[in-house]
C-alpha cells in the first residue's frame, strides 16, 4: 500500500484523538488528584486485615477488592455523567469548576482539622497488642456463624462499606473525572485516563493481595508490619493528605475564577 492511500486509512482514526497537547494538558490536570486518592489508609488496614486471615484470606481480598471496585465505578460514573451535562470550558475563568472545586476543599480542610484535633486513642502496651491475625479471627468470631459460612461475601460488603466510608479518596476523584468529562476528549482517551484514576483509587485495595500472592508469607509478615504502622498512624496520615489536598483543591478553584 502507498503512503497515499495509507494516510487517508488512518486520517479517521487520527480525527477521533485529540492534540497531544490536550491529552498531556488533561492528565497532568489529573495527576496530583489521582495520587491522592491512592493513599488511603482506612481501606489499607481493613484490605490487610482480610488478606492475613486464615482460611481463604486471599481469595477474600479479591473480593474486598471487587467491592471497593464498584463504589469507585458507581462513583466515577456520577462524576462523568455531571462533567458531560455541564459546557465545555471555554479560555478564561471557569466559575462552574471554581465552585466545585472550593466547596470540596472546604469539605477536606474541614476532616483535616478535625482528624488531626482528635485526642489519639490509648495504646495497648507492646505485650498485649494482638496481630493483624488475631485481630481478624477475633473480629470473624464477632461476625457470628452466618458470616463464618460466608467469608467472600463479608469481604465483598466490607469493601464496599470502607470504600463509600473513604471520603478522602472520594473528595479527590470526582472533580478530576468531572474536568475529564467537561473536557470533552474523545472515548478512548477519556477511558484511560479514566482508568487510570480508578486504578490508583484502587491501589489500597489491590496491593495486599498482590504482595501476598508474589511473596506469600515473607509478604505477610512485612503487610502485618505496615498495618500496625498504618493503623497506629491514621489519623495523622488522613488528616494532613485532607489539609494539602484541601488547599490543592482551594488554591485550584480561585485559580479559576
Amino acid at each position: 500500500m502507498g503512503l497515499k492511500p495509507l494516510l487517508v486509512t488512518l486520517a479517521p482514526a487520527a480525527q477521533g484523538l485529540a492534540s497531544p497537547e490536550s491529552f498531556q494538558a488533561a492528565a497532568l490536570a489529573i495527576l496530583p488528584l489521582a495520587l491522592g486518592s491512592a493513599v488511603s489508609p482506612l481501606v489499607m488496614v481493613a484490605q490487610i486485615l482480610t488478606v492475613t486471615r486464615s482460611g481463604s484470606g486471599l481469595r477474600a481480598g479479591w473480593w474486598f477488592a471487587l467491592g471497593s471496585a464498584v463504589v469507585v465505578a458507581l462513583w466515577i460514573a456520577l462524576a462523568l455523567v455531571v462533567g458531560h451535562a455541564l459546557p465545555q470550558p471555554a479560555p478564561g475563568p471557569d466559575p462552574e469548576s471554581a465552585c466545585l472545586r472550593l466547596v470540596l476543599a472546604l469539605v477536606l480542610l474541614g476532616l483535616g482539622l478535625k482528624l488531626l484535633a482528635a485526642a489519639p486513642a490509648p495504646l495497648q502496651p507492646k505485650a498485649e497488642l494482638e496481630s493483624p491475625a488475631q485481630q481478624g479471627s477475633s473480629l470473624g468470631r464477632q461476625d457470628g456463624q452466618a458470616s463464618r459460612r460466608h467469608p467472600l461475601r463479608r469481604a465483598f460488603g466490607l469493601g464496599l462499606v470502607t470504600m463509600a466510608s473513604n471520603l478522602t479518596s472520594l473528595v479527590l476523584v470526582f472533580p478530576a473525572v468531572h474536568d475529564l468529562g467537561r473536557d470533552r476528549l474523545p472515548g478512548l482517551q477519556e477511558s484511560l485516563l479514566v482508568g487510570l484514576i480508578a486504578l490508583f483509587t484502587l491501589l489500597p485495595s489491590l496491593a495486599p493481595p498482590l504482595v501476598l500472592l508474589v511473596t506469600g508469607a515473607a509478604g505477610q509478615r512485612q503487610l502485618e508490619r505496615l498495618q500496625g504502622w498504618t493503623q497506629a498512624h491514621q489519623r495523622q496520615i488522613s488528616g494532613g493528605l485532607c489539609l494539602v489536598f484541601g488547599l490543592l483543591l482551594a488554591l485550584s478553584g480561585l485559580s479559576s475564577l
